[in-house]
C-alpha cells in the first residue's frame, strides 16, 4: 500500500511533465513554423491521451509506470528521427532524470543502457546532419531545453516535493501505527488467560499462545505441526460434525463442551470458534479460543446448594419442631403404657417406642442443618482435626481389619471455619467407609496444598457405587443403608458449602469411593 501510493505520485509528476513538454513542442513549432517538428509533437499528444485514458482506468500504479516509461521514451526517440538535431539528442537527458525519480538501481542502469543504444544508432544515421548544425538554430533550441529544465525544476520543488513529503510522513505515521497495533496483538496473543490456537485445513495446529500449553498441559514443540486430541473420546462425533461445518464457514461463539488434557483429565470449557480468510476471502484456517470455566461452574454450582440448602435448613427447623410436640406427648403415653405391668399390647407398645426413638433421631439430624452454631468461625489446624478423627476411628478400624494410610504434610494448614463441624463431616465419610469396606480394606487420606487451598482426598476400595446412586448422593432422604436417614451427606455437603469450600464424589462399581473435598486456607 505504501510503494504503490509513492508510486502514483512519482506517476503523476512524470506524465504531467510528459504533457507540459508536448504542449510546449507543439505551440514552439507553430511559433517557429516547424512543421516537421509538428508531427513529432502530434505523435506526443496522441501518446499523452493514450496514458491519461490508462490512468483514468483505473490501472495499477506499479503496472501504469511501464507503459508510462515506454511513452516517453517513444517520445523523444520519434522526436529525433523525424527532427534529427544535434540539440535533440540533449531530449534524451529527461527520461533519465524522470525515471531515477522511482529509485529502482535495475531501471536506471536499464534506462541508461537504452538511451546509450539510443544516441550510437541515432549519430549512426544522422552523423553528417548532426555535423553541420547550424548555429542560428542552436541558441532557441537550448534555450528551450533550459527552459524544460527549469519547469523540471519548478514542478519538482513546488508540486511534487510537498506531496512526496507528507506521503512520506502519513506512511511513516500508519507504519508506527501498524507497529504498534502488531505488537499491542502480539502482547494480547501471549499475555490473554485463554487458550487460543489457529488450526490449518487438516486440522494442524501452526499458531499456539502460552495459555494453551498451561490449560491443555501440551507443549508448543510437542504440537506445531500436529494435531493432539483436545477432546475425550465421548466427543468424537460432535467434533467431526463441528469441524465440518466450520470448515463450511460456520462459527461458534460461548460453545459449552468438554475438553480434555494431555495427562486425559476432562475439564468443561467455554469455546469461540471461527473460520480465517485471507485477503482474497478464501478461507485458509480455523481459530480455536478456549476458556476454561470448571471454576466458574463450581461457583454457580455452588452459589445453588447454598440456596437449596438454605431453605432445607429453613424447613426443617420448622418441620422438627411441629413434629417433636406431639412425638413427646405420644412418646411419654407410650412410656406409661409400656410401664402398665396390666397392658395387653406391650409387644406393640414397645415396638411404638422404639420407631418413635428412630423419629427422634431423624429429627435431631434433620436440626443439624438449621444449626445456627456450624456457622460461628474459627481458625484452627485441618490437619489436627483429621487426625484426631482417625484416633477416634482407630478401635473401628482395627476391628474391620481396615488399614488407614494418612499422607499429611507438616504444614499445619489453617482453616476458617466451624472444626467440630469439620470433625462431623470426616467422622460421616470415615463411617460411610467403614460401613461399605469388607474386611482388609484400605483407607487412604492425603491432603495436598496448592493455590491457597487445601485438598483432601479420602479414598477407600469397597465395591463403590453405581450412578443413579451418586447422583442422588446429596438428596434428602435418600439412602442405601437398611437403617439410615438419608440426610449425612446432606448435612457433610451444608458444613463445607458454609465454609466457602466443595466436596464432590467419584465411584466406580468393584473399584472403590474417593470422597475429594476444597477449602479455602486462611
Amino acid at each position: 500500500m505504501k510503494d504503490s501510493t509513492i508510486v502514483h505520485s512519482r506517476n503523476i509528476f512524470i506524465i504531467l511533465f510528459f504533457a507540459s513538454s508536448v504542449t510546449v513542442h507543439i505551440f514552439t513549432s507553430l511559433l517557429l513554423d516547424f512543421h516537421s517538428a509538428m508531427i513529432s509533437g502530434l505523435i506526443g499528444l496522441f501518446i499523452v491521451t493514450v496514458l491519461f485514458v490508462l490512468y483514468k482506468s483505473g490501472m495499477n500504479s506499479l503496472t501504469f509506470r511501464i507503459p508510462l516509461i515506454i511513452g516517453y521514451f517513444l517520445y523523444i526517440l520519434i522526436s529525433n528521427l523525424v527532427n534529427p538535431d544535434l540539440v535533440h539528442l540533449f531530449y534524451l537527458i529527461f527520461p533519465i532524470a524522470l525515471v531515477a525519480i522511482y529509485n529502482i538501481t535495475w531501471l536506471n542502469i536499464l534506462i541508461m543502457a537504452i538511451t546509450g543504444i539510443e544516441v550510437f544508432v541515432l549519430f549512426y544515421l544522422f552523423s553528417p546532419i548532426y555535423k553541420s548544425v547550424d548555429e542560428t538554430q542552436l541558441l532557441p533550441n537550448i534555450a528551450f531545453i533550459f527552459s524544460l529544465a527549469v519547469f523540471l525544476c519548478v514542478l519538482y520543488t513546488f508540486r511534487i516535493t510537498p506531496e512526496w513529503n507528507n506521503i512520506f510522513k502519513e506512511n511513516k505515521k500508519l507504519d508506527v501505527l501498524l507497529t504498534s497495533r502488531e505488537s499491542y496483538l502480539d502482547l494480547f496473543f501471549e499475555h490473554t488467560e485463554d487458550a487460543i490456537v489457529v488450526f490449518d485445513l487438516d486440522q494442524n495446529i501452526v499458531a499456539m499462545n502460552p495459555a494453551f500449553e498451561k490449560t491443555y498441559g501440551w507443549k508448543r514443540e510437542e504440537c506445531m505441526g500436529r494435531s493432539p486430541r483436545l477432546f475425550p473420546l465421548s466427543e468424537d462425533a460432535t467434533i467431526a460434525e463441528r469441524t465440518k461445518k466450520l470448515l463450511n464457514g460456520e462459527s461458534y461463539h460461548f460453545l459449552l463442551t468438554k475438553e480434555m488434557r494431555k495427562d486425559g483429565t476432562v475439564f468443561d470449557a467455554e469455546l469461540t470458534l471461527a473460520p480465517i480468510y485471507d485477503s482474497e476471502k478464501k478461507l485458509v484456517a480455523t481459530s480455536f479460543i478456549a476458556r476454561d470455566i470448571t471454576l466458574k461452574l463450581q461457583a454457580e454450582q455452588l452459589k445453588i446448594d447454598t440456596e437449596k440448602l438454605k431453605v432445607i435448613g429453613e424447613i426443617a427447623a420448622s418441620v422438627a419442631h411441629e413434629v417433636r410436640n406431639p412425638m413427646t406427648s405420644i412418646s411419654g403415653f407410650v412410656q406409661m403404657m409400656n410401664n402398665d405391668p396390666a397392658n395387653p399390647y406391650r409387644a406393640y407398645t414397645e415396638i411404638m417406642y422404639t420407631e418413635i426413638n428412630r423419629i427422634d433421631l431423624i429429627v435431631s439430624e434433620f436440626l443439624v442443618l438449621s444449626k445456627p452454631n456450624l456457622k460461628k468461625f474459627t481458625d484452627f489446624y485441618i490437619e489436627k482435626s483429621l487426625l484426631d478423627v482417625v484416633s477416634i476411628f482407630e478401635t473401628e478400624f482395627s476391628n474391620r481389619s481396615i488399614f488407614c494410610d494418612v499422607q499429611i504434610p507438616k504444614n499445619n494448614a489453617i482453616i476458617r471455619g466451624n472444626e467440630d463441624g469439620m470433625k462431623q463431616v470426616f467422622i460421616n465419610l470415615f463411617k460411610n467407609s467403614c460401613e461399605a469396606l469388607v474386611k482388609n480394606g484400605i483407607i487412604t487420606i492425603v491432603v495436598k496444598f496448592q493455590d491457597e487451598r487445601v485438598t483432601i482426598f479420602i479414598r477407600d476400595n469397597g465395591p463403590g457405587m453405581n450412578t443413579e446412586t451418586i447422583d442422588n448422593l446429596f438428596e434428602p432422604f435418600y439412602t442405601t443403608k437398611a437403617e439410615g436417614t438419608g440426610l449425612g451427606m446432606l448435612i457433610t455437603k451444608k458444613i463445607i458449602v458454609d465454609q466457602g469450600g466443595t466436596i464432590t464424589v467419584t465411584s466406580k462399581i468393584n473399584h472403590g469411593t474417593e470422597t475429594t473435598i476444597i477449602l479455602p486456607l486462611v
